[in-house]
């Protein structure tokens, strides 16, 4: 198979930082751009190469930096505009590439556009939201029967004018009209404004959302509450008001407008649907979104069956086939923490991420990941996530688990574990609390701990990213599955193959050692996922190895 030079948004490593929680350096209890700064050598030691960052930019912190007022400043609590360019300065100087979260769909109530906007119906910003009369004769019913994201109407009322205005995710999020030529170019204009001071590209928000159907028609019933393979939500089939064909027209917009900047840059999109469904963002010749995020990976369902996992993989091969660029993610902010899934099983953990960095795409990881953090648990009552308290009054582990995630992001957003000092490092300050509480396992669970040991997960991570780096095979080569007849429901193997390199990756998924035949003879090995195993230890003779429980090797 012949080299395909890759561009370097389809051979990346990509982690994302939740600014608010990864280190605080003001001792205000809340992470921001400076603590970022002060962490840059960690990143490159650790050997990721791109960076997402969640929302920084002027915002009410309803939603977190979700729901923006001003998409062109920082919000103060995280930095200034200096910060930010010492950040990208720094970044840049270090060959690190840096990705905003760019919340297209929506603004904040208190963005002076929608302000305008609610002011009154001749308002010239009138259009630049989505407003409709209600139903009924007095109009107090919403104009159609579309759910929010995150639960009951999509519809909010304002008694001013007598109007009802559309959000697709929280009400105090609502939807900007992208019918609107002005809306369009006013937030082309704010990509522009980023790309030109040097981002590298954008994780863009609920992309699947930008475009409703004109006629707000009604969407059919679903008998799903919620599932990763399609859009149903909440027992509704988003068909009038998701993945619409506008929306899809809308990416192959956004693509030619990064294609105006040298050096090349990359969009990735959050949308959801099944696999097949996403294959459409990328676009018929590759010419819409570079990436979209493939959430099977993150689900409850999934957990540890390598079954499913297979199907999956196989799923992703078919429907994103090269020159396609797939993800692979295992968390995010919004997202349960994958140990957490695992029970705490650190083998499983260190199979997991064996797996991912090695598989044909690009890999997420989400901060604190490397260090195995796991969810920490939060009432609803108290949540400092607005979803956490839209649910309060509901039972939460009975929804929970109907639906497959948290009802609160909280869990999944606690500070980063750094060290053995007061709130695990986090905050300069060591008698301010943090804007979220620590995990009680952080005495455990650090980076100053497993900085140490060698066979920790942190250096497990390491030695994975330096290996991928090395290897071609492993960022630009082909994928093929090696069949195991007798072991086809305990290992999952293949191959990376990059011209005359290859690569083969072997991972037992029995907890139990397993003896088999394997498809080289005399490979060398590289990496075993149990630090202290030898290629002694493994082979039987030239062409038989023994594994030992959840253990990953890879050979050359």
């Amino acid at each position: 198979m012949e080299p395909k030079n890759l561009k370097w948004w389809q051979k990346t490593v990509v982690y994302q930082i939740y600014p608010r929680s990864y280190k605080d350096s003001t001792g205000n209890g809340i992470g921001d751009l400076r603590g970022i700064i002060s962490k840059l050598e960690y990143l490159k030691e650790l050997g990721v190469e791109t960076i997402w960052f969640s929302p920084f930019f002027a915002s009410p912190q309803q939603d977190h930096g979700y729901d923006v007022k001003d998409f062109r400043l920082i919000d103060p609590v995280y930095g200034s505009m200096n910060d930010f360019d010492k950040l990208l300065k720094n970044m840049h100087e270090r060959e690190m590439k840096i990705v905003l979260d760019l919340v297209l769909n929506h603004t904040s109530v208190e963005h002076p556009w929608f302000i305008e906007s609610a002011s009154n119906r001749d308002n010239p910003k009138r259009d630049w939201y989505i407003w409709r009369d209600g139903q009924k004769s007095n109009g107090k019913k919403p104009p159609n029967n579309w759910r929010s994201m995150t639960g009951g109407s999509a519809w909010k009322y304002y008694e001013n004018t007598d109007q009802w205005v559309y959000f697709h995710f929280l009400p105090f999020q609502p939807d900007l009209n992208y019918r609107n030529p002005n809306v369009k170019e006013e937030m082309f204009n704010t990509m522009r404004f980023w790309l030109d001071k040097g981002v590298d590209g954008f994780r863009l928000d609920i992309l699947h959302s930008i475009y409703e159907d004109e006629k707000l028609r009604n969407n059919p019933f679903s008998f799903s509450i919620y599932s990763d393979k399609n859009s149903a939500l909440f027992f509704q089939q988003h068909k009038y008001d998701l993945n619409l064909p506008e929306t899809f027209d809308f990416c192959l917009e956004l693509r030619k407008l990064i294609n105006e900047y040298e050096p090349e840059r990359f969009l990735v999109g959050e949308v959801f649907g099944g696999i097949e469904q996403l294959r459409d963002y990328y676009g018929p010749e590759n010419n819409s979104l570079n990436e979209v995020f493939l959430f099977e990976f993150t689900s409850n369902a999934l957990k540890f069956n390598i079954n499913k996992i297979r199907k999956i993989i196989s799923r992703i091969e078919k429907s994103i086939p090269y020159p396609y660029t797939p993800t692979y993610v295992y968390g995010n902010h919004d997202r349960d923490r994958y140990l957490s899934l695992l029970k705490g099983n650190i083998q499983k953990a260190k199979l997991l991420v064996t797996m991912q960095l090695t598989l044909r795409g690009v890999p997420y990881i989400y901060y604190g990941e490397e260090i195995g953090m796991e969810n920490v648990k939060f009432k609803l009552k108290s949540s400092e996530d607005p979803i956490g308290q839209k649910f309060a009054k509901f039972p939460y582990p009975q929804i929970s688990n109907l639906i497959g995630f948290s009802l609160t992001r909280d869990r999944c957003r606690t500070p980063m574990q750094w060290s053995l000092e007061p709130h695990a490092g986090f905050s300069s300050n060591k008698e301010t609390e943090p804007w979220l509480k620590v995990s009680n396992n952080s005495k455990l669970v650090n980076v100053e701990i497993q900085k140490e040991n060698p066979a920790s997960l942190l250096n497990i991570y390491k030695k994975l990213l330096k290996i991928r780096k090395e290897f071609n095979s492993l960022h630009e080569g082909e994928l093929e599955f090696i069949k195991l007849e007798d072991l086809f429901k305990k290992v999952l193997a293949y191959r990376r193959v990059y011209g005359n390199q290859e690569i083969l990756i072997y991972l037992n998924f029995a907890n139990k050692d397993l003896t088999f035949r394997i498809s080289k003879s005399n490979p060398e090995l590289i990496f075993s996922s149990y630090f202290n195993n030898k290629e002694s230890d493994i082979f039987i003779n030239d062409r038989y190895i023994k594994l030992s429980a959840f253990e990953a090797v890879i050979f050359k």
